[in-house]
């Protein structure tokens, strides 16, 4: 069942077009990802979802109603904000068992939303003395007082640093898996989202371009990633560079990922054996799987640049 449905949705501020035409679908108990580049309407798309703001045009259902003036519907959503605020002068506990009476929950469920945070040493503690860190997932905690069946988290991980977006990461997965809460998640920090999605929707220019799961989205734009395995990946990459058709080039220590469409892989796997020679590197194992994310979102923002339509196939021409 789509629990998010949104057509042809539009909105502009003045001369901005912040969402023009879009569409989109959640399905109960995923994790989708809004990717796209800043400015490309997703906290836009997300504040109309959530009913905070209404569209100049399209429809938008959210537990199967409307969302604007619906306490019903907004009761059944948490949202994350890319900069939680909240009155910092108060104790993290006393809070949440306020917001838990707003709700009306059992105070109870104030200790239970930190202790899936792991913010039970945090009970005493003022809000302004909490880190970055500690402050989104207390944001997390506040946004499942209400149990609800939808989390909208905008840029959640935007603020932190490596480490600390990872065990945000680790975070959402645990309540998507324990509390059963699907959640849809804009974010322009692509590759992380490999780690936590189950779908995505990559967005440009107000647009959705193309959403699926990673494997479908990887057959239908056409992304591949090659991986070559080899003693001298510096050398070997360098070329690689030089190819017209490759559209991205990384080294590590081990060896060279590669990307590029569907049908030009071919053409590397016949490049790679003379670059190999001339760069005096030994191939240990090449092989082609899906693109990541990142890849995925190159692709599909390459074909929705300049056309005016949404991705359909990739004519490489």
């Amino acid at each position: 069942m789509s629990l998010i449905q949104v057509d042809d949705l539009a909105k502009s501020y003045g001369k901005l077009v912040a969402v023009d035409g879009l569409s989109l679908r959640v399905e109960e108990g995923d994790i989708m990802g809004l990717i796209g580049p800043d400015g490309a309407g997703k906290s836009t798309t997300m504040k109309i979802i959530v009913g905070v703001l209404k569209p100049d045009r399209g429809c938008v259902r959210v537990f199967n109603e409307e969302p604007w003036d619906n306490p019903d519907v907004k009761s059944r959503i948490g949202i994350i904000h890319e900069r939680a605020y909240f009155p910092s002068h108060h104790k993290v506990l006393d809070y949440l068992q306020r917001v838990c009476r707003i709700f009306g929950k059992p105070e109870s469920r104030a200790r239970e939303v930190l202790a899936l945070t792991k913010l039970e040493d945090a009970y005493d503690r003022t809000i302004k003395t909490l880190s970055a860190a500690m402050l989104q997932k207390f944001a997390i905690a506040h946004a499942c007082v209400n149990q609800p069946g939808l989390i909208i988290a905008d840029e959640p991980t935007s603020n932190l640093d490596p480490e600390s977006r990872s065990d945000l990461l680790d975070l959402i997965l645990k309540l998507h898996h324990d509390e059963n809460v699907t959640f849809l998640i804009s974010s322009d920090i692509v590759p992380e989202l490999n780690k936590v999605c189950d779908s995505v929707a990559i967005i440009n220019q107000g647009k959705v371009w193309a959403s699926g799961g990673l494997t479908e989205l990887s057959e239908r734009l056409g992304a591949r990633t090659t991986r070559i395995s080899t003693d001298n990946p510096e050398a070997l990459g360098g070329l690689i560079r030089k190819l017209e058709y490759v559209s991205r080039v990384e080294v590590d220590s081990r060896g060279v990922s590669v990307g590029v469409l569907a049908g030009d892989d071919e053409r590397l796997y016949e490049d790679v054996p003379r670059l190999a020679k001339e760069a005096k590197a030994k191939i240990v194992g090449i092989e082609t799987g899906t693109a990541s994310l990142e890849e995925l979102f190159r692709v599909a923002v390459k074909y929705g640049q300049g056309g005016g339509r949404r991705w359909e196939k990739a004519d490489r021409s």
